[in-house]
């Protein structure tokens, strides 16, 4: 049996009552004495018991005694009493208890930190709620930013990507865009069943969503479904994936229409967005340029990119004045049709990893590669630069379209014979002499 230690407190429900043992002498012996102490309709109490059983009894039962409302009366400075009178009054209207108002009170003051008083939080919350928001779902909201999406002009991909994002979201959530708050944000994307990368993706888009129904009068100003929501980290933490020349290769001969795109990410590196978008007027092979515009650069600035000389040979037999270098609305579906049939395996944006992977090894120079990619020297070296040796890279942008086969001559002279070559020299000299 495990041994008491005394003084013992005994709490329930918050209430708590103390146990003392001590000692008393009866007829020349000593005999254990327990001691309880509590407080009871304002005054303090003690009880007595020869066993800590029944002591223990006896302050179990007081402790019930207080917590069902026996103990009703306590000790109050006059100062004490007015302060609790005047508390009373100022609820009485409200008919809210005074614990429970103390309670929100002291909520509200650790929320705020000191940075404003309640009072003027609440006027605040009052001025921007004052106009009644009008109600719309999730799923009408994001309808209507695709739509004024295409109204603006942005681009198809850009489209796609807020129709998914937002499609997404509505099949979770099925509410109006009010009801919504940062807590189920929050757990919807810790459950996508994506790579951090991606759910970096969405975040941003859930964010770009909520910053647009703000502005349309939605939600109210100040509403923010990102506050404290995980961030995602936009690193690209598995292996950089580039095509080998003999990939490339595959690919550029089961490319057909699609030829151009092939040449174009592979040997001057531009974004699959950037080719969709690119104009044939806008690929200068007489001075060895294609101009990326701003309008269809992602960075939103306007870039010249140098045509490599095997790139030039494979454009030489598409080019045109103007028109689209690529015609298929769905470039990501015929791209994958044709590594199909080329034997080869798909790996994303790996075009242009290849090409700033093998144009670092040419040149030694990230910088340089940077610019003509159009990124950051460091997001070159962190999502996009696998490292490869010169003898590759040669082999890369050595790769040019095959010669046709010359045709066959059935009926030409053959040649005469060497001795019939010196005499006709010599007869010829002999006339010129003369």
């Amino acid at each position: 049996m495990k041994k008491l230690k005394f003084p013992m407190i005994l709490t329930e429900g918050g209430i708590s009552a103390r146990i003392r043992k001590t000692s008393q002498v009866q007829k020349g012996k000593t005999y254990p004495l327990f001691i309880v102490d509590y407080h009871l309709l304002g005054k303090r109490k003690r009880e007595c018991r020869a066993e800590y059983e029944e002591a223990k009894q006896v302050a179990l039962t007081a402790i019930r005694k207080i917590g069902n409302g026996e103990q009703n009366t306590m000790n109050l400075t006059n100062a004490d009493c007015l302060i609790y009178r005047r508390s009373v009054e100022e609820l009485a209207s409200l008919q809210v208890p005074l614990d429970a108002a103390a309670r929100d009170y002291a909520s509200a003051m650790a929320i705020l930190e000191g940075r404003a008083g309640l009072a003027e939080v609440c006027r605040d919350w009052v001025k921007s709620h004052a106009k009644q928001l009008p109600r719309i779902s999730i799923t009408e909201a994001g309808r209507l930013l695709v739509e004024q999406a295409r109204t603006d002009g942005k681009s198809n991909d850009r489209q796609k990507q807020l129709g998914a994002a937002i499609g997404r979201l509505a099949e979770n959530f099925n509410v109006d865009v009010h009801t919504v708050t940062p807590g189920q944000i929050s757990q919807y994307l810790a459950a996508l069943p994506f790579v951090e990368r991606t759910k970096r993706n969405h975040r941003d888009t859930i964010g770009f969503f909520n910053r647009w129904l703000v502005m349309r009068g939605y939600l109210a100003k100040g509403m923010d479904w990102l506050e404290n929501v995980q961030t995602y980290s936009a690193r690209k933490l598995s292996e950089i994936e580039i095509y080998t020349p003999q990939e490339l290769s595959q690919l550029l001969g089961a490319g057909r229409d699609m030829t151009p795109f092939f040449a174009i990410a592979a040997f001057a590196g531009l974004r699959h967005a950037e080719i969709a978008r690119l104009d044939w007027h806008e690929v200068d092979l007489e001075d060895g340029f294609i101009e990326v515009h701003a309008a269809n650069s992602k960075t939103g600035e306007r870039r010249l990119v140098p045509i490599q000389a095997n790139l030039k040979k494979w454009l030489a037999k598409y080019h045109r004045p103007n028109g689209k270098v690529v015609s298929y609305a769905n470039t990501t579906k015929q791209l994958l049709k044709i590594a199909k049939v080329a034997g080869v395996k798909w790996k994303h944006n790996a075009l242009r990893h290849s090409f700033i992977s093998y144009r670092v090894a040419e040149t030694a120079d990230v910088p340089r590669v940077s610019d003509e990619a159009g990124n950051s020297p460091a997001m070159i070296r962190q999502h996009y630069l696998r490292r490869v040796k010169p003898a590759a890279a040669s082999e890369w942008f050595a790769i040019v379209p095959p010669e046709k086969p010359a045709t066959a001559i059935l009926d030409a002279p053959k040649p005469a014979p060497a001795a019939e070559i010196i005499a006709s020299q010599q007869q010829e000299q002999q006339l010129v002499e003369v």
